[in-house]
């Protein structure tokens, strides 16, 4: 097994760090830009990564189906906790990973001068390893600037920018005051959301010289990832009883406080493009603007409709309980009011079909429940 990645990568640092405390053998390769336009682009439809090549040819892509497939062919030691409450925290969580702390990895990389040229140098180094640095800046620079060109798309402007920062710096805070008395984010062992929590904190944030002063005085965060990035033999279990740690549920509140809101614009937009489209198998990229909060300040930003696919997955999960699990589960969901926002209804949802999203059936005769998420 062949994984292709760049270590500045955040969701290859995902997927990499997940390969290793499973112990599953892979090979890892950071992809040229030549693989990455011609190999990887015939592959799975675009250049991009992580990906993998299996042993008998064959290729997955996304950080999160590959960790649903490889978790169900590797079982063991699972990511996945037996209990419905830290299930769906560990789905949230990741969901708040890989769809909003990208506006703090992308901001703090691109409009910090240090970090933008040490990324540049990165993207040289791996993109066109077999030229000097001088020569490959050059060629990297359409790359970088490409990446850099998400930031107003996502919402990060002077006006968003002093309450992005104070977001970013309370996570992490919150972070480390959980895991002083916490190995994981659920007790001994990883879930899913310590992974994809690793990919911005740690390839984006830590990485980057200018940002790691962030990290300065959360030792605990620092000590975490380095469990993460280097796995033992050595893990405990989940904590029992179905426990989710109070030290989380700061965490949690502030994905539902903002995340959430923007999630019901997104959701709704896609509803009424569905409505007006009923023909529709598939939704464009973006459906135009919305309004948005982060760190309480308000901007303005594209609806990604990639996010629906993520948000499925807990939302999945939630519709999917029995009423034992869910009067367990919402006991949680009450302390950190996120009731209601688990009541979001995705009318239209998607699937993933050779590497693409498309809409489940087209719209005019999709019913209202939403997907079981992967496990």
């Amino acid at each position: 097994m062949q994984h292709f990645g760049w270590i500045i990568s955040p969701y290859s640092a995902k997927t990499r760090s997940y390969l290793r405390f499973k112990q599953i053998p892979f090979t890892d390769r950071a992809p040229s830009a030549r693989q990455l336009a011609t190999s990887i682009r015939s592959a799975v439809g675009k250049p991009i990564m992580p990906t993998i090549r299996r042993a008998d040819g064959s290729w997955m892509q996304d950080s999160s189906e590959i960790i649903d497939t490889l978790e169900a062919e590797f079982p063991e030691p699972s990511l996945t906790p037996r209990g419905p409450t830290q299930r769906l925290v560990s789905l949230l969580i990741e969901l708040h990973a890989d769809e909003w702390l990208p506006m703090a990895a992308l901001h703090y990389r691109w409009n910090r001068e240090e970090n933008a040229r040490f990324a540049l140098n990165e993207f040289a180094r791996y993109g066109f390893p077999w030229l000097p640095a001088f020569l490959g800046r050059p060629l990297a620079r359409p790359m970088a600037k490409r990446m850099a060109s998400y930031l107003p798309l996502l919402g990060v402007s002077d006006a968003t920018i002093p309450g992005l920062e104070a977001f970013t710096e309370q996570l992490i805070s919150n972070l480390d005051q959980h895991f002083c008395d916490h190995s994981y984010l659920l007790g001994g062992r990883p879930c899913l959301g310590d992974f994809a929590l690793l990919g911005p904190l740690w390839a984006h944030l830590y990485r980057d010289p200018a940002s790691r002063a962030l990290f300065e005085e959360t030792p605990s965060v620092v000590a975490w990832m380095k469990r993460l990035l280097n796995p033992t033999d050595e893990w405990g279990g989940f904590m029992l009883n179905d426990e989710v740690p109070a030290s989380l549920e700061p965490v949690l509140s502030g994905l539902f406080k903002e995340q959430f809101l923007y999630l019901q614009n997104l959701v709704a937009a896609i509803n009424r493009y569905c409505d007006e489209n009923p023909e529709a198998t598939r939704v464009p990229r973006s459906l135009g603007d919305t309004d948005f909060v982060i760190g309480g300040i308000q901007g303005h930003r594209k609806l990604v409709t990639f996010s629906q696919w993520m948000a499925q997955r807990p939302l999945g999960l939630y519709q999917q309980l029995n009423k034992e699990q869910r009067e367990t589960v919402d006991r949680l969901l009450v302390r950190v009011n996120g009731l209601e926002a688990m009541q979001l209804e995705i009318r239209n949802p998607f699937i993933r079909n050779n590497f693409r999203i498309q809409l489940e059936r087209p719209a005019k005769n999709q019913s209202t429940q939403t997907p079981q998420p992967g496990p």
